[in-house]
């Protein structure tokens, strides 16, 4: 009897969390649209992107890409984000858009690391750092 609740336990905790990553949305899908300019009602004329380097950690790749209208920044997008691991894609379901809002906010990527975030903070603010170095901004 116990064999069987502990098998019967351990197979409905396995679907359940099976179920949750499965269904658990990417950070990159996630986003969509929103850093494009031209979904934004942004005119596009004189727009850019500029790419900062892909940053490497022990949790993955990571990289920021700035979109440009007249100067300002108007959109963040994250190529390269993590692994597509359960874990990697939670914290980047979190801290992703803190980080994209804190960078537009001041149109640097010298911004304040997000709680929880301990290996994508650094790595994206290192890459949107770049970028807007690149862009001259």
């Amino acid at each position: 009897m116990r064999t069987s609740r502990a098998v019967m336990v351990g197979g409905a905790s396995a679907v359940i969390l099976t179920a949750g990553w499965v269904a658990a949305p990417s950070p990159l899908e996630e986003q969509g649209a929103a850093g494009d300019p031209q979904a934004d009602g942004v005119p596009t004329e004189g727009a850019r992107t500029v790419d900062g380097p892909v940053v490497t950690n022990i949790r993955g790749d990571y990289q920021a890409r700035l979109s440009i209208v007249d100067g300002e920044v108007v959109g963040v997008e994250f190529p390269v984000a993590g692994t597509e691991a359960a874990e990697s894609r939670q914290v980047n379901a979190m801290a992703l858009p803190e980080l994209e809002e804190r960078i537009l906010e001041a149109q640097s990527g010298d911004v304040e690391y997000v709680s929880g975030a301990s290996y994508t903070s650094p790595a994206i603010t290192e890459s949107a750092a770049a970028a807007f170095e690149e862009a001259g901004l």
